[in-house]
Order: structure tokens, then C-alpha cells, then sequence
């Protein structure tokens, strides 16, 4: 599964990747992470994340380790990739999240992509991720909108 979404907005690139450079911020605009705590002393960073979604009268929940494994700027680009990377020598599906920010005539662009490659409810998941985004995305301009 690939699903990318994007956010332009009047904020400066500064205050885009306070919001997406570090996974303990998602939990204030995407209700999907449930939490993401930072684990102290792991390098490259990492956090432990829980997603959380309901459908209908179900909960489920996901536990993730995920790790920033790039962070670059090349030119006017910023570049941010988490990927799950679990320490318990069993082999699981990938999830890899890109953060792309650029800075173009006054307004910064957000492009986030993830791709899963899980085989299971994929069609669930998709559908519970695209609605998430959606008030994620709202959430997002409306604490930038605040920060300015």
C-alpha cells in the first residue's frame, strides 16, 4: 500500500518540520498515533509509536518501532524517512513514512508518502488511513495557521 498526501500552507519550513520531524508532535494533529514516544539514547532517533483506530464498535491498536533513518537537505528541500525497524529478530511487514518540505514563493509544501507493505486488511487499513489524513491535514493547518 502507497498513500501520499500533501499540506501547502503560508507557514515558514521551520514551523512544517517542528510538526513532522519528530514523531512525539503527530499525536497533536493526527489522531491516528495514538502516542509516540521518543526512546532515550537510541541513534539514530527513535520512537515507539501506537496507531489507534476504531471501526464501528472494534478498537485495534498497532505497535511500532520506528526509526529516523534520514534527514537531509539538499537545496531547498528537506527530507525526513522513519521506517519500523523492531529489535526482536522476528521479520515484519515494512512501514517507511517519506516527509518531503520545500519552500516555493512564500509558501511551504508538505508531501508525505507511506508505503506498508502488509498483506492483511490492507483495504481496511487504506480506508482508515485516507480518513485520518483528511482531519490529520485540517488539524495540521489549523496549528500552523496558530504558530504564524
Amino acid at each position: 500500500m502507497d498513500v501520499e498526501a500533501g499540506l501547502t500552507t503560508a507557514a515558514p519550513v521551520s514551523s512544517v518540520l517542528a510538526q513532522v520531524d519528530d514523531l512525539s508532535a503527530y499525536p497533536s494533529w493526527m489522531s491516528l498515533v495514538h502516542s509516540a514516544i521518543r526512546v532515550e539514547g537510541e541513534q539514530p532517533p527513535t520512537w515507539n509509536v501506537e496507531l489507534r483506530a476504531s471501526v464501528g464498535p472494534l478498537a485495534r491498536s498497532k505497535r511500532l518501532r520506528l526509526v529516523r533513518s534520514e534527514y537531509a537537505k539538499i537545496g531547498d528541500v528537506h527530507r525526513v524517512v522513519f521506517e519500523r525497524r523492531e529489535t526482536d529478530g522476528r521479520t515484519h511487514a515494512m512501514w517507511r513514512l517519506t516527509v518531503t518540505v520545500t519552500e516555493a514563493a512564500g509558501r511551504t509544501s508538505l508531501t508525505m508518502h507511506l508505503h506498508y507493505d502488509g498483506r492483511f486488511f490492507v483495504g481496511v487499513v487504506e480506508s482508515i488511513l485516507r480518513q485520518h489524513i483528511e482531519a490529520g491535514r485540517a488539524r495540521l493547518s489549523e496549528l500552523l495557521a496558530a504558530n504564524d
